[in-house]
């Protein structure tokens, strides 16, 4: 029996009920179906790119010209790119992005307090799960940025997570994909993930239409069951050739940036250079309960878009 036992902060490393999948086979590339070992490559620079946000207050927002509540959300976002060296990596750029975005069209706007501003925008859900979407998207939109910002024909472009929100891009990137929140293989294939060990990979198998995946096993936890593996994504529109040789790159290439477990629960998965990204970036977001007092005071003195006065009548409630 492998038992993974990970820090429940982070979600579910592992849950098959969890996830839409989309369409898999695993006839794409004509090998067997077994643990493949990297074939000789030559291993370009490593960009490795990854994001955060911060909810820092909902808004619950009573206009005098409407008795309806507006529902808002005050957060932030960053993301930026480590550039893997011989040496040591180097963080290369940081975006930061500080958004109050509202429900429906009214925007709400916040002067700046306390060192802190935000950008305004409205059209948020009313269903807070939908508005948390719209944060995790403004965090996606800036790690895309970034993606393609820093790709190139010589470097391989790591993004942390899923590729299915990226737009195509010219050059290599792909996905590394540490919780695996659905199953994509069954039954044989699947015991070919628990067979792997650290520095193999599986054949690659088809995502729906646009993906090619695969999954590999990092070292520094052992060889059992699911600890360990990464899942890698590809766009299909590299074509097969590009694919396979982008899989046998990270079989080989990332395990020297496998995390270590003493330093960080997520390890081996959240590699050595998106824990020290992940920890500039909180950094540069600031204190979320700093920011969450400069909220409070500015909806004292905020305006809402649509509201025929010289002076509103607001009654915001931060939360």
């Amino acid at each position: 029996m492998a038992i993974q036992v990970s820090d429940p902060t982070y979600g579910p490393m592992l849950d098959p009920r969890e996830g839409d999948v989309a369409t898999v086979r695993t006839d794409v590339e004509p090998v067997r179906w077994q643990p493949l070992d990297p074939g000789p490559v030559d291993v370009p620079e490593l960009v490795f790119v990854d994001g955060v946000q911060q909810v820092e207050a909902w808004l619950n927002i009573t206009p005098h010209d409407d008795p309806a509540p507006v529902f808002g959300v005050a957060f932030a976002v960053a993301a930026g790119a480590v550039v893997g060296g011989a040496d040591r990596a180097r963080v290369d750029e940081i975006r930061l992005q500080r958004v109050v975005m509202t429900e429906g069209g009214r925007c709400l706007h916040l002067p700046p307090s306390g060192g802190f501003a935000w950008d305004t925008r409205a059209g948020g859900g009313i269903d807070p799960g939908a508005m948390a979407g719209r944060v995790a998207g403004f965090r996606r939109d800036l790690e895309q940025t970034i993606a393609e910002g820093m790709a190139a024909p010589d470097r391989l472009v790591v993004l942390d997570g899923r590729l299915s929100f990226l737009r195509e891009t010219r050059h290599p990137v792909i996905g590394a994909v540490k919780s695996h929140h659905a199953m994509y293989l069954q039954g044989e294939h699947a015991g070919v993930v628990t067979a792997l060990r650290a520095g193999q990979r599986t054949p690659l198998f088809a995502i729906g239409d646009d993906r090619f995946g695969w999954y590999q096993r990092l070292p520094n936890v052992g060889d059992a069951g699911w600890a360990g593996v990464l899942r890698g994504e590809v766009s299909q529109g590299f074509g097969l050739a590009v694919a396979r040789r982008l899989a046998d790159v990270a079989a080989a290439a990332l395990p020297r940036y496998a995390g270590r477990p003493h330093r960080d629960p997520r390890a081996p998965q959240n590699m050595q250079p998106i824990m020290a990204l992940e920890q500039r970036l909180r950094h540069r977001l600031g204190d979320r309960r700093l920011a969450f007092r400069a909220a409070r005071v500015a909806c004292a003195q905020a305006t809402l878009d649509a509201v025929p006065s010289a002076r509103p009548d607001l009654r915001i409630a931060a939360a």
